[in-house]
């Protein structure tokens, strides 16, 4: 059945990801949220501060404020991805009953799946993917939204039953709504925007609430927050890449590099060029055992 105009502006998107797909060495683009089912290969991943490997059957759940680079990639590599736009990933978020859920998430973005969940998720996957090419616009939306709803709540218990609950269940207020878009267009504007303003500005708040919030629901301010990210997007290309500490300050819009390795040093105790130089002692260190 063929989609109308209204494609454009749908909020779920299903496809597929070959070994092309993931060859640029670039932070991975996020709206909302990508879950990913690995049919064939493997994927090597740097998320955050964790490097992790995806290989038959992994499952992986990138969320909009995750930093997410790949490193390599298998020729044979194959994988079904949902993904999300920001607005309803927000939304699906509070229908999940526990925040222990994307606590295990953020802990363990890429993780196996049991035997006993293994072919209820590729049946979910292959569902999906029916729903999307055989039915209007409409009602493929309306279905695919139950169905995440009815994944997310499903998905939550099964990480909790089998993996283990996790820290504590805070509270889903208005603050935490408001801290969660302010990590979605941190994710957004990282690259151009390193200031509090522009973020409460988007957000109709002012800065000094905005680090109020952050720092209740984060545990840091949102300036913190801003750097953590920067130094954490450092990190991965300086791990990924060959890209000069110059260059590096010309793709994050600093005029000055010397600020950005100030920055980062104060976030990983190492300058820039020190850091990829363990980063690379250590890999050589293991290639000779």
């Amino acid at each position: 059945m063929e989609k109308t105009q209204s494609d454009s502006l749908r909020h779920f998107k299903i496809g597929k990801y070959d070994a092309e797909s993931w060859k640029m060495q670039r932070p991975l683009s996020v709206e909302g949220c990508l879950i990913m089912l690995c049919e064939r290969g493997e994927l090597e991943i740097t998320i955050n501060s964790g490097r992790y490997k995806m290989s038959h059957k992994d499952m992986a759940f990138f969320v909009f404020d995750m930093v997410a680079v790949p490193v390599s990639v298998s020729p044979d590599f194959l994988a079904t991805f949902i993904a999300i736009d920001f607005v309803t990933a927000q939304d699906l978020f509070f229908l999940v009953t526990s925040n222990r859920f994307w606590e295990y998430i953020y802990a363990f973005p890429v993780f196996s799946l049991r035997k006993d969940a293994d072919k209820m998720v590729v049946r979910w996957f292959a569902s999906l993917d029916w729903i999307d090419g055989n039915f209007s616009c409409g009602t493929a939306e309306k279905v695919l939204r139950n169905e995440m709803e009815n994944f997310m709540l499903l998905m939550a218990e099964y990480v909790e039953a089998h993996y283990g609950v996790l820290g504590t269940n805070p509270v889903k207020n208005r603050a935490w709504v408001i801290v969660n878009e302010f990590l979605g267009l941190l994710n957004r504007y990282y690259t151009h925007h390193h200031d509090v303003a522009f973020y409460a500005g988007k957000l109709n708040i002012s800065p000094n609430y905005l680090n109020i919030i952050s720092k209740r629901n984060l545990g840091v301010s949102a300036k913190e927050q801003i750097n953590i990210q920067l130094g954490m997007v450092v990190k991965m290309l300086l791990d990924t890449t060959d890209l000069t500490v110059k260059e590096i300050a010309e793709k994050l819009h600093y005029e000055d590099p010397s600020y950005l390795c100030r920055i980062f040093r104060k976030h990983t105790g190492l300058s820039p060029i020190r850091y990829r130089n363990k980063l690379r002692q250590a890999g050589s260190d293991n290639h000779d055992r």
